[in-house]
Order: structure tokens, then C-alpha cells, then sequence
């Protein structure tokens, strides 16, 4: 079956990648589809078709795959996930007070598998973010990966889930963090949530503008 590869965005920060899709479903700007990317199962936005330039520009970047346009069924998950992101996000926050983490937290976003999610942090000193990764995990039956903002975000979901086996690593250890286990913090720069989240997307933005 011939292919065509567009690029869509996705992700509450805007991120957006390659992705290929069979060329019958013949997709437009704006098109709001199911895809698989490097994060899982969510949904995407088509911003352009694909052009050999930009697999240049977007060189250590996988390809997705196009699944299908949403369906009503789907729309409905969209709606149910967003209304458990917000009951992780919450309960999220009074964990964080509760172990007296030194963390900002700035959302949480679960996917439209219902299985994966990410929790969007600052960190603002020295912490471990494990305890509060494996309590979310058990209590929302999440496969659960921290990104802080203020560093490199992990979005290897199968790598350093929180759950109580998880083994992405060699040992049995995860690989989300470079102390061995997962979300392990090392020093942060505490910054004003508003600000960081408004230039990450900032920072995406342009790239994306270059692109399009």
C-alpha cells in the first residue's frame, strides 16, 4: 500500500514529528487524527505534507504511523482522559506536599490508550522523585514518565515507568534517569511555571514555523 508521510503535532506543549499514513486517507491541515508516535497511542493534528527537507531537519526522529481520523468513540476517550488527567494532576499535587518534594508541578497529560501518561514538573533542588512516580503509577494503573521541564525531557514511556516491576534497564533497573532508577532528580533551576511552559512552547514553535 502506498504511503505518505505529514507532519502533526501533539502533546499538550505542541510537539510535533513525522508520521506516515496511507495515501487514500489524502489528509489536510487542521485534520485531527489517532496516531502511534514515539509517546504512544494519541491524538495528532495534521500540519502540512511532509517534504524530503524535513526528514534533514528532523534527522533523530522516528516516524509514527496515521491510524485512523477520530471517531466519536474516540472523542468521547478524549474527553474521559482529560478529566483524569486533571484527578492525576490534583492528586498529584498533594503527594508532592505530602513527601515534601522540592517540585513545581505544571500538568499532567495521559494518553488516549488510557495507559501511558507524562507528568510535566520543575524541580527546584536535589529530590527523588520515585516514591511519587510508583504511588501515581499503582493508584492510576499508569505506565508513568516525569519530564522536567527544566532539563531533558524523557519521554521513553516504556523506560522508567514508576511501576513496581518495571526493568527497562539493565539489572532490572529503569533507564529514565542516570542514578538507575526512575525520575531520580539531580539539581534543578527553580523557574516560574507560567513562563518555562510559555517558552518551551515558544521553542517549538519556531521550529515549527521553519518547517511549515
Amino acid at each position: 500500500m502506498e504511503v505518505e508521510e505529514y507532519l502533526l503535532s501533539f502533546g499538550q506543549s505542541g510537539e510535533f514529528g513525522r508520521f506516515r499514513a496511507a495515501a487514500s486517507l489524502q489528509l489536510r491541515r487542521g485534520d485531527r487524527m489517532v496516531v502511534r508516535g514515539p509517546r504512544g497511542i494519541e491524538i495528532g493534528e495534521v500540519l502540512r505534507p511532509a517534504a524530503p527537507g524535513h526528514a534533514l531537519f528532523l534527522p533523530n526522529t522516528s516516524v509514527g504511523q496515521v491510524l485512523r481520523r477520530l471517531t466519536e468513540e474516540d472523542r468521547r476517550t478524549e474527553r474521559e482522559m482529560r478529566l483524569r488527567s486533571q484527578r492525576l494532576f490534583e492528586r498529584a499535587q498533594t503527594l508532592v506536599e505530602e513527601l515534601g518534594l522540592p517540585l513545581l508541578l505544571l500538568d499532567a497529560e495521559i494518553l488516549l490508550d488510557g495507559e501511558r501518561a507524562m507528568l510535566h514538573h520543575l524541580r527546584g533542588g536535589e529530590c527523588d522523585v520515585r516514591p511519587l512516580v510508583s504511588a501515581l503509577s499503582v493508584e492510576f494503573g499508569l505506565h508513568l514518565a516525569p519530564i522536567d521541564l527544566g532539563g531533558s525531557p524523557q519521554t521513553d514511556l516504556e523506560a522508567g515507568c514508576g511501576r513496581p516491576d518495571c526493568g527497562g534497564g539493565q539489572a532490572g533497573d529503569c533507564t529514565s534517569c542516570g542514578s538507575g532508577g526512575c525520575g531520580s532528580c539531580g539539581e534543578g533551576k527553580p523557574q516560574e511555571s507560567e513562563s518555562t511552559f510559555a517558552e518551551r512552547r515558544e521553542q517549538i514553535d519556531r521550529r515549527r514555523t521553519a518547517l511549515l
